[in-house]
């Protein structure tokens, strides 16, 4: 009887993952927190907002403050790098801070969903003030929009942060983590390859409307993708499907006899942790941040939208092939060896950016920096969860925050740095 139970719950194992990936889909958010998908796809939306209007919107709209006018802080005239990097420097550290306050709060309450409204009341705010930030024709409204969008962003990012440690055993969490970076990268890439398309049309004078077809695409994107982790992973969501329903809840409910102790301080492991991430982040970051006036400015070329874009398109590529791979490798073998070998990859990428004059090469580097990054992403993630008491999770999640603070400000600051080289 056990044998055909078995048999009968593989079958409908088998008949499900030859379905057409409409139909997985359909599946997956009728499974609620069972599917990695639904924990994990509000990032697509949140990243790819995030990195088009960091990397794409806010240097265009840099550029069209500095054709009207001058960029002083403290009496001090910023050139084009010097303001993105400033404004974004000013404004981390308010989104850092927000991050571990919504965080912490949500790790209060031991309702079902508890995490739920945080991430769609920072969902919408998100999207009204991404809306507002196309209005701005000033320096002072062009920050005031960003600090409005830090702050939504991570209020609802914070207590997502602890989805995985919610729901997902130990034993899994590499993969769950590679499944959360793989939308995360999808969004980052998909909508920051299209974002850059639209504004590679822009002109503030002559053509301003690409600017609101991109943040039009950016909200819409956002708010369905939010929409569909808080709507898919509610407590009130029943799952039809009940014989794989029944598979799944023998793998996935039980979070590994684990009982959470509290904790007054974080452990020496973690800090060491987020030490490091902190380091990695502002490796990361300067590519993500500068590659417009990179492209622009080092590679030469008239139009570095259409450079940027085929450049996103490899390093995303490259490391959406990764991340899967990455977090199953993780689960088996453990972290150290892959983490040698992200850091070993990058550190040739970055290096042989330093002889490149034409985009050829860059694209080359860029596959390279993105194994680099989806190895880096998922294992990064993996180890955070690991290290985190779950009965805090939001909490200590939120200090990798801190640490993507520390790092982002590194490369931000940079960028007056480099305004003097030239």
């Amino acid at each position: 009887m056990g044998n055909q139970a078995y048999k009968n719950k593989r079958k409908h194992l088998q008949i499900w993952s030859h379905r057409s990936p409409f139909k997985r889909v359909i599946s997956d958010l009728r499974l609620g927190t069972r599917s990695f998908t639904n924990l994990s796809v509000y990032s697509f939306g949140l990243s790819g907002l995030w990195t088009a209007v960091g990397s794409v919107i806010l240097p265009f709209k840099i550029l069209d403050i500095l054709e009207i006018g001058t960029i002083e802080i403290l009496g001090q005239p910023l050139d084009k790098n010097g303001a993105l990097g400033v404004m974004s420097l000013i404004g981390l550290p308010m989104g850092a801070m927000i991050q571990l306050i919504f965080g912490s709060i949500s790790d209060r309450s031991n309702r079902p969903g508890k995490r739920l409204s945080y991430l769609l009341f920072g969902g919408l705010g998100l999207g009204i003030s991404t809306v507002l930030l196309g209005f701005a024709t000033t320096f002072v409204s062009l920050f005031l929009m960003y600090m409005a969008i830090q702050i939504f962003g991570n209020a609802g990012q914070g207590p997502a942060n602890a989805l995985i440690v919610d729901h997902v055993p130990t034993r899994r969490r590499g993969e769950a983590s590679g499944v959360l970076n793989l939308w995360r990268l999808m969004g980052a890439g998909i909508v920051t390859v299209i974002v850059l398309q639209f504004m590679a049309n822009y002109e503030s004078g002559s053509a301003p409307q690409w600017l609101w077809y991109s943040i039009t695409f950016m909200v819409v994107i956002l708010i369905v993708s939010t929409l569909w982790t808080t709507l898919s992973i509610r407590p009130s969501a029943k799952l039809k499907n009940t014989s794989l329903n029944e598979n799944l809840t023998l793998e996935n409910t039980s979070l590994d006899n684990d009982k959470p102790e509290q904790r007054v301080k974080l452990s020496k492991s973690y800090i060491i942790f987020l030490i490091a991430l902190a380091f990695c982040i502002a490796a990361l970051s300067s590519l993500q941040i500068y590659a417009l006036f990179f492209l622009q400015d080092v590679v030469g070329l008239a139009n570095p939208a259409d450079g940027a874009d085929l450049l996103v398109i490899v390093v995303i590529a490259t490391a959406v092939f990764t991340v899967i791979p990455a977090g199953k490798l993780a689960d088996k073998f453990g972290r150290g060896t892959l983490f040698f070998i992200a850091g070993l990859s990058g550190v040739a990428g970055s290096t042989l950016l330093l002889f490149v004059n034409s985009i050829v090469p860059v694209l080359g580097i860029g596959a390279i920096l993105g194994f680099s990054a989806g190895l880096f992403l998922t294992l990064t993630w993996t180890v955070a969860n690991d290290l985190v008491s779950r009965i805090a999770a939001g909490k200590e999640l939120g200090y990798t925050s801190i640490a993507t603070l520390a790092g982002s400000a590194a490369a931000r600051f940079a960028g007056i740095g480099i305004d003097q080289t030239q």
